[in-house]
Protein backbone atom coordinates (compact mmCIF):
# COMPACT_ATOMS: atom_id res chain seq x y z
CA UNK A 1 0.00 0.00 0.00
CA UNK A 2 1.65 3.14 -0.91
CA UNK A 3 -0.09 5.69 1.44
CA UNK A 4 -1.77 5.81 4.59
CA UNK A 5 -3.41 9.06 4.99
CA UNK A 6 -6.63 9.35 2.90
CA UNK A 7 -7.52 12.29 0.14
CA UNK A 8 -10.23 14.40 -0.46
CA UNK A 9 -10.75 15.81 -3.41
CA UNK A 10 -13.55 18.66 -4.69
CA UNK A 11 -15.54 17.63 -7.65
CA UNK A 12 -15.58 20.30 -10.22
CA UNK A 13 -15.80 21.76 -13.97
CA UNK A 14 -12.15 20.56 -13.87
CA UNK A 15 -12.41 16.84 -12.73
CA UNK A 16 -16.30 15.73 -12.49
CA UNK A 17 -16.27 13.30 -15.78
CA UNK A 18 -16.37 9.72 -15.06
CA UNK A 19 -13.04 9.15 -16.65
CA UNK A 20 -11.58 11.95 -14.66
CA UNK A 21 -13.04 11.11 -11.34
CA UNK A 22 -11.45 7.39 -12.36
CA UNK A 23 -8.08 8.64 -13.27
CA UNK A 24 -8.16 10.38 -9.71
CA UNK A 25 -9.49 7.59 -7.92
CA UNK A 26 -6.52 5.73 -9.40
CA UNK A 27 -4.20 8.36 -8.37
CA UNK A 28 -5.03 8.39 -4.62
CA UNK A 29 -8.40 9.84 -4.65
CA UNK A 30 -10.77 8.11 -1.60
CA UNK A 31 -13.40 10.53 -0.54
CA UNK A 32 -14.84 13.22 -3.51
CA UNK A 33 -16.47 16.73 -1.97
CA UNK A 34 -19.14 18.48 -3.42
CA UNK A 35 -19.12 21.92 -2.54
CA UNK A 36 -22.61 23.44 -2.02
CA UNK A 37 -21.50 26.60 -2.58
CA UNK A 38 -21.05 26.22 -6.15
CA UNK A 39 -22.99 24.98 -9.24
CA UNK A 40 -26.92 23.54 -8.88
CA UNK A 41 -28.31 20.84 -8.05
CA UNK A 42 -28.40 19.73 -11.66
CA UNK A 43 -24.79 19.45 -11.87
CA UNK A 44 -24.14 18.21 -8.19
CA UNK A 45 -26.35 15.25 -9.04
CA UNK A 46 -24.45 14.94 -12.31
CA UNK A 47 -21.38 14.78 -9.98
CA UNK A 48 -22.77 12.41 -7.69
CA UNK A 49 -24.24 9.71 -10.59
CA UNK A 50 -20.36 10.26 -12.42
CA UNK A 51 -19.00 9.05 -8.46
CA UNK A 52 -21.03 6.46 -8.31
CA UNK A 53 -20.17 5.35 -11.65
CA UNK A 54 -16.64 5.60 -11.44
CA UNK A 55 -16.70 3.79 -8.15
CA UNK A 56 -18.08 0.52 -10.31
CA UNK A 57 -15.39 0.92 -12.31
CA UNK A 58 -12.65 1.38 -10.45
CA UNK A 59 -14.11 -1.91 -8.15
CA UNK A 60 -12.88 -0.70 -4.62
CA UNK A 61 -15.26 1.92 -2.48
CA UNK A 62 -15.53 5.51 -3.36
CA UNK A 63 -16.96 7.84 -0.09
CA UNK A 64 -18.83 11.32 -1.37
CA UNK A 65 -19.14 14.24 1.25
CA UNK A 66 -21.75 17.20 0.54
CA UNK A 67 -20.45 20.18 1.75
CA UNK A 68 -23.00 22.89 2.90
CA UNK A 69 -22.85 26.55 2.30
CA UNK A 70 -23.22 27.53 5.85
CA UNK A 71 -24.22 31.82 6.84
CA UNK A 72 -21.10 32.45 4.53
CA UNK A 73 -21.65 36.41 3.99
CA UNK A 74 -20.67 37.93 0.42
CA UNK A 75 -20.03 40.95 -1.19
CA UNK A 76 -23.57 41.11 -3.70
CA UNK A 77 -23.16 42.02 -7.53
CA UNK A 78 -20.57 44.70 -8.60
CA UNK A 79 -20.99 46.87 -11.41
CA UNK A 80 -19.14 45.47 -14.15
CA UNK A 81 -18.20 42.40 -12.30
CA UNK A 82 -14.56 44.36 -10.48
CA UNK A 83 -14.08 47.51 -9.13
CA UNK A 84 -10.79 48.60 -7.11
CA UNK A 85 -10.70 50.03 -3.74
CA UNK A 86 -7.83 51.87 -3.26
CA UNK A 87 -6.19 52.95 0.12
CA UNK A 88 -7.16 55.52 2.35
CA UNK A 89 -10.50 56.14 0.75
CA UNK A 90 -13.97 55.37 1.97
CA UNK A 91 -16.26 53.02 1.29
CA UNK A 92 -19.99 52.43 2.14
CA UNK A 93 -22.14 49.16 3.01
CA UNK A 94 -25.53 49.65 2.96
CA UNK A 95 -28.45 47.47 3.64
CA UNK A 96 -30.01 48.35 0.27
CA UNK A 97 -29.32 46.04 -2.81
CA UNK A 98 -27.46 47.52 -5.34
CA UNK A 99 -24.64 47.39 -8.10
CA UNK A 100 -21.50 48.06 -6.06
CA UNK A 101 -19.34 50.71 -7.04
CA UNK A 102 -15.82 51.55 -6.01
CA UNK A 103 -18.02 54.03 -3.05
CA UNK A 104 -20.73 51.93 -1.99
CA UNK A 105 -21.49 48.59 -1.85
CA UNK A 106 -24.29 45.88 -0.82
CA UNK A 107 -23.70 42.49 1.24
CA UNK A 108 -25.98 38.87 1.21
CA UNK A 109 -26.28 39.94 4.84
CA UNK A 110 -28.30 43.27 5.52
CA UNK A 111 -28.12 42.67 9.16
CA UNK A 112 -24.43 43.22 9.12
CA UNK A 113 -25.58 47.05 9.05
CA UNK A 114 -26.85 46.71 12.73
CA UNK A 115 -24.42 44.69 14.47
CA UNK A 116 -21.13 46.01 13.19
CA UNK A 117 -19.89 48.69 15.88
CA UNK A 118 -17.31 51.78 15.10
CA UNK A 119 -13.95 50.79 15.10
CA UNK A 120 -14.33 46.94 14.41
CA UNK A 121 -12.38 45.54 11.20
CA UNK A 122 -14.13 43.88 8.09
CA UNK A 123 -12.30 41.37 6.18
CA UNK A 124 -13.16 41.01 2.23
CA UNK A 125 -11.83 38.41 -0.22
CA UNK A 126 -10.74 35.92 2.11
CA UNK A 127 -9.03 38.93 4.31
CA UNK A 128 -6.90 40.14 1.20
CA UNK A 129 -8.60 43.40 1.74
CA UNK A 130 -9.32 45.25 4.70
CA UNK A 131 -11.65 48.21 5.86
CA UNK A 132 -12.44 49.90 9.35
CA UNK A 133 -15.47 50.83 10.31
CA UNK A 134 -15.51 54.77 10.98
CA UNK A 135 -19.13 55.98 11.33
CA UNK A 136 -22.25 53.72 12.02
CA UNK A 137 -25.74 54.69 10.90
CA UNK A 138 -28.47 52.14 11.40
CA UNK A 139 -30.40 50.56 9.85
CA UNK A 140 -29.39 52.06 6.62
CA UNK A 141 -25.53 52.01 5.88
CA UNK A 142 -22.13 52.22 8.12
CA UNK A 143 -19.14 53.96 6.35
CA UNK A 144 -15.79 51.88 6.32
CA UNK A 145 -11.78 53.45 5.27
CA UNK A 146 -9.97 51.07 3.04
CA UNK A 147 -7.17 50.09 5.25
CA UNK A 148 -5.69 47.86 2.59
CA UNK A 149 -7.00 47.86 -0.49
CA UNK A 150 -7.38 45.96 -4.15
CA UNK A 151 -9.43 44.10 -6.33
CA UNK A 152 -13.01 43.28 -5.47
CA UNK A 153 -15.38 40.99 -7.57
CA UNK A 154 -18.73 39.92 -7.23
CA UNK A 155 -19.76 37.16 -4.92
CA UNK A 156 -16.73 37.64 -2.70
CA UNK A 157 -16.21 36.37 0.81
CA UNK A 158 -16.86 39.11 3.97
CA UNK A 159 -15.42 38.02 7.19
CA UNK A 160 -16.09 40.00 10.34
CA UNK A 161 -13.57 38.21 13.03
CA UNK A 162 -14.62 41.29 15.43
CA UNK A 163 -18.19 41.18 15.26
CA UNK A 164 -20.52 38.38 17.17
CA UNK A 165 -23.17 37.33 15.19
CA UNK A 166 -26.18 35.40 16.40
CA UNK A 167 -26.63 33.34 13.22
CA UNK A 168 -27.73 29.86 12.69
CA UNK A 169 -25.10 27.53 10.98
CA UNK A 170 -27.98 26.57 8.82
CA UNK A 171 -29.25 28.62 6.12
CA UNK A 172 -32.61 28.27 4.57
CA UNK A 173 -30.74 26.89 1.78
CA UNK A 174 -29.10 24.79 3.52
CA UNK A 175 -32.93 23.15 5.18
CA UNK A 176 -33.51 22.79 1.31
CA UNK A 177 -29.85 21.05 0.38
CA UNK A 178 -30.24 18.93 3.57
CA UNK A 179 -34.06 17.89 1.77
CA UNK A 180 -32.33 16.82 -1.58
CA UNK A 181 -29.13 14.81 0.45
CA UNK A 182 -31.75 12.86 1.86
CA UNK A 183 -32.92 11.22 -1.21
CA UNK A 184 -29.22 10.42 -1.98
CA UNK A 185 -26.93 8.17 -0.40
CA UNK A 186 -24.02 10.35 0.70
CA UNK A 187 -21.56 9.44 3.15
CA UNK A 188 -20.64 12.62 4.59
CA UNK A 189 -22.32 15.76 5.23
CA UNK A 190 -19.81 18.61 6.12
CA UNK A 191 -20.97 21.31 8.23
CA UNK A 192 -19.43 25.11 7.57
CA UNK A 193 -18.92 27.69 9.94
CA UNK A 194 -20.27 25.81 13.21
CA UNK A 195 -20.06 27.58 16.64
CA UNK A 196 -21.34 24.80 19.19
CA UNK A 197 -22.18 21.11 19.49
CA UNK A 198 -25.90 22.57 19.29
CA UNK A 199 -25.54 23.07 15.55
CA UNK A 200 -24.41 19.86 15.07
CA UNK A 201 -27.10 17.78 17.05
CA UNK A 202 -29.57 20.63 14.95
CA UNK A 203 -27.90 19.16 11.69
CA UNK A 204 -28.30 15.53 12.62
CA UNK A 205 -31.92 16.08 13.59
CA UNK A 206 -32.45 17.55 9.86
CA UNK A 207 -30.53 14.63 8.17
CA UNK A 208 -32.63 11.53 10.49
CA UNK A 209 -35.84 13.62 9.04
CA UNK A 210 -34.39 13.50 5.48
CA UNK A 211 -33.58 10.18 6.07
CA UNK A 212 -30.09 10.58 5.82
CA UNK A 213 -27.63 8.52 7.65
CA UNK A 214 -24.84 10.20 6.56
CA UNK A 215 -22.35 10.85 9.16
CA UNK A 216 -21.35 14.82 10.03
CA UNK A 217 -17.87 16.54 9.94
CA UNK A 218 -17.60 20.11 11.57
CA UNK A 219 -15.77 22.17 10.22
CA UNK A 220 -13.74 24.54 12.55
CA UNK A 221 -13.38 27.49 10.66
CA UNK A 222 -14.44 30.40 13.43
CA UNK A 223 -12.53 30.94 16.67
CA UNK A 224 -16.01 30.56 18.49
CA UNK A 225 -16.05 27.36 17.89
CA UNK A 226 -12.62 26.57 20.18
CA UNK A 227 -14.70 27.54 22.93
CA UNK A 228 -16.89 24.68 22.57
CA UNK A 229 -14.65 21.88 20.79
CA UNK A 230 -14.40 19.12 22.97
CA UNK A 231 -18.36 18.88 22.60
CA UNK A 232 -18.33 19.38 19.17
CA UNK A 233 -15.98 16.64 18.77
CA UNK A 234 -18.28 14.22 20.77
CA UNK A 235 -20.89 15.25 18.91
CA UNK A 236 -19.47 14.87 15.62
CA UNK A 237 -18.08 11.78 13.02
CA UNK A 238 -15.22 13.62 11.75
CA UNK A 239 -13.32 17.19 12.38
CA UNK A 240 -12.01 19.49 9.48
CA UNK A 241 -9.60 21.85 10.09
CA UNK A 242 -10.58 24.60 7.78
CA UNK A 243 -7.71 26.93 7.29
CA UNK A 244 -9.44 29.38 4.87
CA UNK A 245 -11.92 30.82 7.04
CA UNK A 246 -10.12 30.40 9.89
CA UNK A 247 -6.51 31.96 8.90
CA UNK A 248 -8.83 35.03 8.18
CA UNK A 249 -10.94 35.46 11.56
CA UNK A 250 -7.89 34.48 13.58
CA UNK A 251 -4.40 35.45 13.54
CA UNK A 252 -1.86 33.95 11.06
CA UNK A 253 0.57 32.48 13.48
CA UNK A 254 -2.38 31.36 15.59
CA UNK A 255 -3.33 28.80 12.59
CA UNK A 256 -0.89 25.91 12.79
CA UNK A 257 -1.16 25.70 16.36
CA UNK A 258 -4.86 25.28 16.41
CA UNK A 259 -4.06 22.83 13.86
CA UNK A 260 -2.22 21.12 16.12
CA UNK A 261 -4.35 20.94 18.99
CA UNK A 262 -7.59 19.95 17.07
CA UNK A 263 -5.82 17.23 15.21
CA UNK A 264 -4.85 16.06 18.71
CA UNK A 265 -7.96 15.94 20.11
CA UNK A 266 -9.83 14.32 17.40
CA UNK A 267 -6.18 11.78 17.96
CA UNK A 268 -7.42 11.52 21.54
CA UNK A 269 -11.50 11.35 20.78
CA UNK A 270 -10.83 8.32 18.10
CA UNK A 271 -12.01 10.76 16.20
CA UNK A 272 -11.52 11.09 12.46
CA UNK A 273 -9.59 14.41 11.56
CA UNK A 274 -9.42 16.32 7.89
CA UNK A 275 -6.92 19.06 7.52
CA UNK A 276 -7.94 21.50 4.51
CA UNK A 277 -7.43 24.68 1.99
CA UNK A 278 -4.80 25.82 0.20
CA UNK A 279 -2.72 22.50 0.85
CA UNK A 280 -1.65 22.22 -2.89
CA UNK A 281 -2.91 26.12 -4.18
CA UNK A 282 0.29 26.86 -6.95
CA UNK A 283 -1.09 23.62 -8.60
CA UNK A 284 -4.49 25.67 -9.75
CA UNK A 285 -2.27 26.22 -12.66
CA UNK A 286 1.43 25.03 -11.90
CA UNK A 287 2.43 21.89 -12.49
CA UNK A 288 4.43 20.96 -9.78
CA UNK A 289 3.69 21.83 -5.71
CA UNK A 290 5.95 24.68 -3.97
CA UNK A 291 8.21 23.22 -1.10
CA UNK A 292 5.91 25.02 1.19
CA UNK A 293 3.11 23.14 0.19
CA UNK A 294 5.18 19.91 0.17
CA UNK A 295 6.07 20.78 3.96
CA UNK A 296 2.54 21.37 4.67
CA UNK A 297 1.30 18.17 3.44
CA UNK A 298 3.58 15.86 4.92
CA UNK A 299 3.11 18.07 8.66
CA UNK A 300 -0.63 17.43 8.47
CA UNK A 301 0.67 13.80 8.23
CA UNK A 302 2.90 14.26 11.28
CA UNK A 303 -0.16 15.70 13.09
CA UNK A 304 -1.71 12.45 12.62
CA UNK A 305 -4.51 13.56 10.62
CA UNK A 306 -6.46 11.06 8.65
CA UNK A 307 -6.80 12.60 5.68
CA UNK A 308 -5.92 15.55 3.49
CA UNK A 309 -7.98 18.01 1.09
CA UNK A 310 -7.69 19.42 -1.91
CA UNK A 311 -10.18 22.06 -3.12
CA UNK A 312 -9.91 24.25 -6.72
CA UNK A 313 -6.50 22.46 -6.64
CA UNK A 314 -9.14 19.38 -8.18
CA UNK A 315 -11.95 20.94 -8.72
CA UNK A 316 -11.25 24.05 -11.30
CA UNK A 317 -7.39 23.62 -11.55
CA UNK A 318 -5.45 22.96 -14.74
CA UNK A 319 -3.76 19.72 -13.19
CA UNK A 320 -6.17 18.01 -10.83
CA UNK A 321 -4.55 13.92 -11.69
CA UNK A 322 -1.18 15.31 -11.68
CA UNK A 323 -2.23 17.14 -8.13
CA UNK A 324 -3.36 14.07 -6.76
CA UNK A 325 -0.06 11.77 -7.81
CA UNK A 326 1.90 14.86 -5.78
CA UNK A 327 0.28 14.94 -2.89
CA UNK A 328 0.20 11.53 -2.91
CA UNK A 329 3.61 10.41 -3.24
CA UNK A 330 4.44 13.79 0.07
CA UNK A 331 1.49 11.72 2.10
CA UNK A 332 3.29 8.52 1.61
CA UNK A 333 7.18 9.88 1.75
CA UNK A 334 6.20 11.88 5.34
CA UNK A 335 4.29 8.19 6.27
CA UNK A 336 7.50 6.38 6.03
CA UNK A 337 9.54 9.02 8.20
CA UNK A 338 6.65 8.54 10.90
CA UNK A 339 7.90 3.98 10.19
CA UNK A 340 11.22 5.10 11.11
CA UNK A 341 11.21 7.99 13.35
CA UNK A 342 7.91 8.12 14.65
CA UNK A 343 6.57 7.58 17.84
CA UNK A 344 4.14 5.29 19.84
CA UNK A 345 1.35 7.14 21.12
CA UNK A 346 -1.24 5.06 21.86
CA UNK A 347 -4.92 6.51 21.62
CA UNK A 348 -6.47 7.25 24.78
CA UNK A 349 -10.65 7.64 23.85
CA UNK A 350 -13.73 7.15 25.39
CA UNK A 351 -15.13 4.90 23.15
CA UNK A 352 -16.69 1.50 24.55
CA UNK A 353 -14.49 -0.02 26.54
CA UNK A 354 -14.07 -3.27 24.44
CA UNK A 355 -13.79 -2.04 21.28
CA UNK A 356 -11.07 0.55 22.95
CA UNK A 357 -9.51 -2.35 24.60
CA UNK A 358 -9.26 -4.68 21.17
CA UNK A 359 -7.86 -1.97 19.21
CA UNK A 360 -5.04 -0.86 21.66
CA UNK A 361 -4.24 -4.50 22.03
CA UNK A 362 -2.96 -4.63 18.01
CA UNK A 363 -0.13 -2.41 19.03
CA UNK A 364 0.91 -4.37 22.42
CA UNK A 365 0.62 -7.40 19.76
CA UNK A 366 2.89 -6.31 17.00
CA UNK A 367 5.53 -5.90 19.40
CA UNK A 368 5.87 -9.21 20.43
CA UNK A 369 4.25 -10.94 16.84
CA UNK A 370 4.86 -9.28 13.56
CA UNK A 371 1.30 -8.74 11.98
CA UNK A 372 1.74 -8.64 8.05
CA UNK A 373 -2.43 -7.35 8.27
CA UNK A 374 -5.22 -6.42 10.57
CA UNK A 375 -8.23 -7.96 9.26
CA UNK A 376 -11.37 -6.29 11.06
CA UNK A 377 -15.21 -7.83 10.74
CA UNK A 378 -17.15 -4.40 10.78
CA UNK A 379 -20.70 -3.80 11.05
CA UNK A 380 -20.43 -0.22 11.73
CA UNK A 381 -16.73 1.11 11.12
CA UNK A 382 -16.07 2.05 14.50
CA UNK A 383 -13.10 -0.83 15.33
CA UNK A 384 -11.67 -0.11 12.09
CA UNK A 385 -11.89 3.49 13.12
CA UNK A 386 -9.72 3.22 16.16
CA UNK A 387 -7.44 0.38 15.22
CA UNK A 388 -6.81 3.18 12.73
CA UNK A 389 -6.72 5.94 15.55
CA UNK A 390 -3.26 3.84 17.01
CA UNK A 391 -1.19 3.32 14.04
CA UNK A 392 -0.61 -0.13 13.92
CA UNK A 393 2.93 -1.27 12.10
CA UNK A 394 0.51 -3.43 8.99
CA UNK A 395 -2.27 -2.41 7.13
CA UNK A 396 -5.73 -2.72 8.18
CA UNK A 397 -8.43 -4.40 6.08
CA UNK A 398 -11.70 -3.62 6.96
CA UNK A 399 -14.60 -6.68 5.58
CA UNK A 400 -18.11 -5.94 5.72
CA UNK A 401 -21.42 -6.43 3.56
CA UNK A 402 -22.76 -3.15 3.97
CA UNK A 403 -21.60 -0.39 1.24
CA UNK A 404 -22.24 2.25 3.39
CA UNK A 405 -19.80 1.19 6.22
CA UNK A 406 -17.05 0.09 3.69
CA UNK A 407 -17.36 4.08 2.39
CA UNK A 408 -16.94 5.62 6.05
CA UNK A 409 -13.91 3.36 6.03
CA UNK A 410 -12.41 5.84 3.12
CA UNK A 411 -11.41 8.05 5.89
CA UNK A 412 -9.72 6.11 7.81
CA UNK A 413 -6.15 6.20 8.05
CA UNK A 414 -4.45 2.99 6.45
CA UNK A 415 -7.56 1.13 6.25
CA UNK A 416 -8.50 -0.73 3.02
CA UNK A 417 -12.50 -1.03 2.97
CA UNK A 418 -13.52 -5.03 1.15
CA UNK A 419 -16.91 -5.96 0.23
CA UNK A 420 -17.63 -9.45 0.81
CA UNK A 421 -20.58 -11.77 1.87
CA UNK A 422 -20.89 -12.00 5.37
CA UNK A 423 -19.06 -15.99 6.16
CA UNK A 424 -21.28 -17.96 8.29
CA UNK A 425 -19.02 -19.05 11.21
CA UNK A 426 -15.53 -18.10 12.58
CA UNK A 427 -13.74 -20.77 10.82
CA UNK A 428 -14.81 -19.54 7.18
CA UNK A 429 -13.98 -15.96 8.35
CA UNK A 430 -10.55 -17.41 8.94
CA UNK A 431 -10.32 -18.38 5.70
CA UNK A 432 -11.64 -15.58 4.24
CA UNK A 433 -9.22 -13.44 6.06
CA UNK A 434 -6.38 -15.85 4.88
CA UNK A 435 -7.52 -15.24 0.65
CA UNK A 436 -7.83 -11.48 0.96
CA UNK A 437 -4.55 -10.77 2.41
CA UNK A 438 -2.99 -13.25 0.12
CA UNK A 439 -4.98 -11.88 -2.73
CA UNK A 440 -3.99 -7.74 -1.85
CA UNK A 441 -0.53 -9.19 -1.55
CA UNK A 442 -0.86 -8.01 1.90
CA UNK A 443 0.84 -11.22 3.53
CA UNK A 444 2.04 -14.70 1.75
CA UNK A 445 2.97 -18.08 3.18
CA UNK A 446 4.07 -18.03 6.74
CA UNK A 447 2.97 -14.92 7.53
CA UNK A 448 0.89 -13.92 10.39
CA UNK A 449 -2.34 -11.87 10.74
CA UNK A 450 -4.78 -10.38 12.70
CA UNK A 451 -8.42 -11.21 12.55
CA UNK A 452 -10.95 -9.03 14.57
CA UNK A 453 -14.46 -9.50 14.92
CA UNK A 454 -17.23 -9.57 17.16
CA UNK A 455 -17.90 -13.33 18.81
CA UNK A 456 -19.94 -14.67 18.71
CA UNK A 457 -19.48 -14.01 14.69
CA UNK A 458 -23.27 -12.61 14.70
CA UNK A 459 -23.05 -10.44 17.81
CA UNK A 460 -24.09 -6.93 17.07
CA UNK A 461 -21.63 -4.11 18.52
CA UNK A 462 -18.20 -3.64 18.78
CA UNK A 463 -15.51 -6.59 18.45
CA UNK A 464 -15.03 -8.67 21.10
CA UNK A 465 -12.11 -11.22 20.29
CA UNK A 466 -8.82 -11.35 18.45
CA UNK A 467 -7.09 -14.29 16.53
CA UNK A 468 -3.84 -14.75 15.25
CA UNK A 469 -3.89 -16.80 11.99
CA UNK A 470 -0.64 -17.99 10.53
CA UNK A 471 -0.76 -17.99 6.56
CA UNK A 472 -1.09 -21.80 5.25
Amino acid sequence: MEKRTKIIATVGPASGTVDKLVALANAGVDVYRVNFSHGDQESRNRYFEAIREAESRVGRPLAICADLCGPKIRVGVIEGGMVELSKGSDIVIQRATIDGTANRISTTLPELIDVTGRGQTILLADGRLRLNVVDVSPPEEIRCHVVVGGELSSGKGINLPETQLSLSALTEKDRRDIEWIGQKDFDFVALSFVQSAGNVRELRTLLDKAGSSARIISKIEKPQALQDIDNIIDASFGLMVARGDLGVEMEFPTVPIVQKMLAKKCQSAGTPCVIATEMMESMIHSATPTRAEVSDVANAVFDRTDAVMLSAESAVGDYPVRTVTQMSRSVAAAERFLDEYGDDDEVKCTEPATAVSIAASINRITAIQSLAAVVVLSRSGTSARLIAKNRPDCPIVAISDDPATLRRCCLFYGVIPYRVTLPPGTTELLELSEEICTSLKLAKKGDYIAVISGYPLRLPGAANGVIILRVS
